[in-house]
């Protein structure tokens, strides 16, 4: 198929100006707006590396026209292997997958991008086979009603440097495989959202307490990667600008932290919303409306110098326009709208809405809240449950 990033529908943004204007995100550039974000689907090979199935989803949505695809999420830790077929980059052996992964997507002219996680205490024993990590021994009040061993550990100094390490190895591994960026996980009540956030974190020595010292271990994971990678690599963070919790995050709490993860390398932020307590945040339904925390992505917009994603339940590129032109943000992700139809980002630039296959708003794709193996989507027919994989029974 041909390069249509750098095809004449996609440079005249004529039917929509703002997301078919370039961006420059660090020292890459970007030939529309318009992003695919990480999401968990559970198609990976059983060792965690690249299979078909993965290499055609996310080659499907670069085809379609997305400016830039962050695939995973991607486990950098073999203790936080929280699915059987999750993406992971924890080891060189995962790098050859990742390279064919990431040329097919820049090939298609999209920017191959992936998403470092560590699932913290937002997991199950029974699955990782070790002790959940978190900054303090506090359970998860969703994952723990699922294991009767469930077990959370709190993390020491060493784990700590453990886990910076991992991530920041992991940075180098996909670079080296041809990422152009890499996203650290902080958002959505995983191990550095727990960090983060007073919610989760009442350690008492240097990562905990103030909120320079709840960020300290992911402004240590920036400054680690940008030394160790210096401008080979754009770096994303992703975090809950709201989590809709008691004494949990808030947007006036980003003022301190944004600008700390900017100082330590940050060259964009990714705002989402949510913690496992308050799913219908991660995964927006119908009853929230159209595109309900874009309100939030501003209000952290107004701290921030570098360019900010916005994102949930956002359906449609007129929507995008709107956030965009607006000033509310400077990207948009769009997840399920493209999981239903990899080709919306060309339809919508050829005039061709009336021909895309819209989202049903459904949640099938979110397999873990729903027991699924995998994902499924209900409109799209090749990810729907016939097509869908190697076996349709529901997970125990």
């Amino acid at each position: 198929m041909d390069n249509f990033n750098e095809g004449s529908e996609m440079s005249s943004g004529k039917r929509y100006p703002a997301v078919f204007s370039t961006l420059n995100v660090g020292q890459i550039k970007l030939h529309n707006r318009i992003v695919f974000p990480a999401c968990q689907v559970n198609y990976a090979n059983t060792d965690g590396t690249v299979s078909d199935k993965l290499l055609d989803f996310y080659t499907a949505i670069a085809d379609g026209g997305c400016g830039m695809i962050f695939t995973g999420t991607a486990v950098v830790s073999s203790d936080s292997v929280a699915f059987d077929r999750v993406m992971r980059i924890d080891s060189d052996h995962c790098i050859p997958g990742l390279k064919k992964l990431f040329y097919e997507i820049e090939k298609r002219g999209s920017v191959p991008a992936v998403q470092l996680i560590h699932y913290g205490r937002q997991a199950v024993n029974a699955v990782t086979g070790f002790d959940l990590l978190a900054p303090s021994a506090i359970p998860c009040p969703v994952m723990s009603e699922f294991d009767p061993n469930y077990h959370v550990r709190e993390m020491t100094i060493n784990d700590i440097g453990r886990v910076r390490s991992d991530f920041i190895e992991a940075a180098i591994r996909a670079v080296d495989a041809g990422a152009k960026m890499v996203e650290v996980h902080a958002a959505h009540g995983y191990l550095l959202n727990e960090f983060l956030s007073p919610y989760s974190n009442y350690r008492t020595d240097a990562y905990g307490g103030s909120t320079g010292r709840r960020a300290r271990l992911i402004t240590e994971i920036i400054e680690g990667i940008r030394t160790r990678l210096g401008s080979r690599v754009a770096i994303s963070v992703r975090v809950s600008g709201n989590e809709f919790v008691d004494g949990g995050l808030t947007p006036p709490d980003f003022k301190e932290i944004i600008l700390l993860f900017e100082r330590a390398g940050m060259d964009m932020l990714n705002v989402s919303a949510g913690v496992y307590e308050s799913m219908e945040r991660i995964v927006p339904p119908v009853t929230l409306g159209d595109a309900p925390h874009v309100n939030i992505a501003s209000e952290l917009k107004e701290f921030a110098t570098v360019p900010v994603c916005a994102v949930g339940s956002i359906f449609s590129l007129e929507t995008a326009e709107s956030i965009i032109s607006s000033g509310k943000a400077d990207l948009v992700a769009m997840g399920r709208a493209q999981v239903a139809d990899p080709e919306i980002v060309r339809k919508s630039a050829s005039g061709r809405e009336t021909a895309i296959r819209k989202c049903a708003w459904c949640n099938e794709c979110t397999f873990w809240t729903t027991g699924d193996p995998q994902m499924y989507c209900s409109v799209n027919p090749a990810l729907k449950r016939e097509n869908g994989g190697e076996s349709n029974e529901k997970i125990t």
